[in-house]
């Protein structure tokens, strides 16, 4: 881990003087949003935003929209939002019809493949980043070039009911030791103790997950545009995945296929039926409401010949500008307002991942939510542990997870054998990546 990397994500009280009074004057300057808030002739300008989300996401986008506009009265911000799994869909249409948002959100899998079409404007000379976290930036570039702004950052983590782990009478395990025989076999102890429908654990088929199990074992997820891990690791994790089902500390295969593809507020955990669930950092408020209980933010376990225990920041999601836009400049404001605002920063807390402003950080540490201060400590503890962040994915990774699922699933029902899923997997995955 390098300087850094440390530097960037301490603790507020621990950040310099000097980095304060040098992130204030930055912030000072971006918050003012330049004197010229319109069109190129200074006039009224509308730009539509566009982004997927929950109920609660409109809300706090909604409110720190309506802050943007009071402050740059010529610019009005049209809002379009939608669920996860229609989102990319009409995204892509728009995009090919000449439709596009001025404003738009992607993720680290699919960014990429929007870069290369050339639907994505070049944000380096448009947007201030003087004051962003410099690795967790470069993850928005593509060839060199600046093509988005992170939200935030967050992690993959492993999120623990200590209610309900109290309740069966199970004292949760140290994070800082615990194995993966470990995991399986305290999940499974939880299904036995409670019952009624309630489990360890909940099966997840997000690529980050392997990302971390295969980072352990020092491979990398993607080499080249293509998959970098052996089919040996990955025939190991999906073994793995099915000793959970087999184990009973998660559902059946049928079970476990049926809630698959749940949001995290369907989710186990959420709900208040599972001990542990797998999930990013900002999702912690979610988990936390929905479920009622006291949960905890916990290390992935990792067995003693592990390099490294895996994990990594990563952008929540970009800011993206579409290269036909004609309102570059005032969608670079708003996209500015979003990162760097203080206020806004405020309003958002850690739903689209925490601020990589270290100077924005600090000014709302204090005043963030509970569980989004526990995000921010778990991350600070872990600085001198965490991987670098990724780089962009190769075009086709937004197919990976599905492409996982499938296979997992295949195991789980004993249609196919690890090895053969993972070999599949790793086949199928290459002849739709780069």
């Amino acid at each position: 881990m390098t300087s850094n990397r440390r530097h960037h994500w301490t603790s507020a009280r621990k950040l310099a003087p000097a980095l304060l009074t040098t992130g204030a004057l930055v912030l000072t300057t971006a918050a003012c949003g330049g004197g010229d808030s319109g069109g190129g002739d200074g006039g009224p300008v509308t730009l539509r935003l566009s982004w997927w989300g929950n109920d609660v996401r409109q809300g706090l986008t909604a409110e720190a929209v309506a802050l943007f506009e009071e402050t740059h009265p010529d610019i009005t911000v049209e809002q379009e939002y939608a669920d996860w799994d229609s989102y990319y869909d009409r995204l892509t249409t728009q995009l090919a019809s000449g439709d596009a948002p001025d404003v738009f959100a992607t993720e680290i899998r699919r960014m990429g493949e929007f870069a290369t079409r050339g639907a994505l404007a070049d944000l380096s000379s448009l947007v201030e980043t003087e004051s962003l976290d410099p690795e967790i930036l470069a993850t928005g570039e593509v060839e060199d070039t600046l093509y988005a702004i992170p939200t935030g950052a967050n992690a993959f983590v492993i999120m623990a009911n200590t209610t309900l782990i109290e309740e069966a009478g199970l004292e949760l395990p140290d994070d800082t030791t615990w194995t993966w025989d470990d995991y399986r076999e305290f999940s499974a102890q939880v299904t036995e103790a409670v019952g009624d429908g309630t489990y360890g654990t909940q099966l997840s088929w997000n690529d980050a997950y392997l990302n971390i199990y295969a980072a352990q074992r020092g491979e990398s997820f993607y080499e080249d545009d293509q998959i970098g891990m052996s089919a040996e690791t990955v025939a190991d994790w999906f073994e793995y995945n099915n000793q959970l089902v087999e184990s009973g500390a998660t559902p059946d295969a049928s079970l476990s296929a049926e809630i698959g593809n749940t949001s995290v507020d369907q989710s186990l955990i959420a709900t208040g039926q599972g001990a542990f669930g797998m999930w990013w950092s900002n999702q912690l408020q979610a988990v936390t409401t929905g479920s009622g209980a006291e949960i905890e933010i916990l290390r992935w376990p990792q067995d003693s010949g592990a390099v490294s225990g895996g994990q990594f920041l990563q952008p929540s999601m970009y800011w993206n500008i579409a290269e036909s836009s004609d309102q570059k400049e005032a969608a670079a404001e708003l996209v500015d307002f979003l990162i760097n605002d203080p206020e806004a920063a405020a309003i958002l807390g850690s739903d689209r991942g925490l601020p990589i402003n270290s100077a924005v950080r600090e000014q709302i540490a204090a005043d963030l939510p509970e569980t989004d201060q526990q995000s921010l400590a778990f991350i600070d503890e872990l600085s001198d542990e965490l991987a670098d962040p990724p780089s962009v994915n190769p075009v086709g990774a937004g197919e990976i997870p599905d492409m996982l699922q499938r296979y997992g699933e295949e195991v789980n029902f004993g249609r196919l054998s690890p090895q053969e899923a993972a070999e599949a997997f790793i086949d199928e995955a290459n002849s739709s990546l780069g």
